[in-house]
């Protein structure tokens, strides 16, 4: 996992962060011992934030993986909403089945497996909070499927938009990464812009976008 951060700033802005629940500890542990893409401490903890101060009950992702943030955050809503989530890998998608059956949230969160991209479209409801981390490309996409089942004042979370910093400056830019870059860029503009939308852009992890819907 990649940090923009100095590694003294990310390792003492952690040492502050207050961890209860050592379920949840020890699969954060084996998570990172697998070296998952799991979000990072301080993005886990502004989540945390955000959700208790929208009272959030209902929660989409997009980007499961083997379920990790789907547990956080549904732990961070005292196991009381749901959370609607999609993986489109198979391995993932069986391995965050086990993992949220193991911490009894069967009923509380629910995986979809297939392409986000054609899996959001049979979603219904409204969500307080979205939660974006899958392919970097289809930000743009994600976003706007999102945005059809956002509640007016809810929030969209995208995560990893400044990429090892290379959205931020041409200097880091590698050959193989410059039409993600263009991409996250186009999609940075696109959500900082429109007047439908307050986002900022917090240097937490590897840059987190906070979009308020109004």
């Amino acid at each position: 996992m990649d940090n923009i951060n100095r590694e003294y700033i990310d390792s003492y802005i952690n040492g502050l962060i207050k961890e209860d629940d050592e379920k949840l500890n020890k699969f954060r542990e084996y998570c990172e011992e697998r070296n998952l893409p799991i979000i990072h401490k301080e993005v886990g903890q502004f989540i945390k934030l955000v959700i208790k101060l929208l009272n959030a009950k209902n929660i989409i992702e997009i980007g499961t993986n083997v379920g990790y943030s789907a547990i956080f955050m549904s732990k961070a809503m005292n196991d009381e909403g749901r959370v609607v989530t999609f993986e489109r890998s198979e391995k993932f998608y069986r391995e965050a089945l086990k993992n949220i059956m193991d911490f009894g949230l069967e009923d509380k969160i629910r995986v979809c497996f297939g392409d986000a991209v054609d899996k959001l479209d049979e979603i219904e409801g409204c969500f307080d909070l979205a939660f974006i981390d899958a392919a970097k490309s289809y930000y743009r996409v994600f976003f706007d499927k999102c945005l059809k089942m956002m509640k007016p004042g809810g929030i969209i979370l995208s995560d990893n938009v400044l990429y090892q910093g290379m959205i931020a400056t041409d200097d880091l830019v590698v050959r193989r990464k410059k039409t993600l870059v263009r991409n996250l860029r186009d999609y940075l503009k696109y959500i900082s812009h429109d007047e439908r939308f307050v986002t900022s852009v917090l240097p937490l992890g590897d840059g987190l976008a906070v979009t308020l819907i109004k």
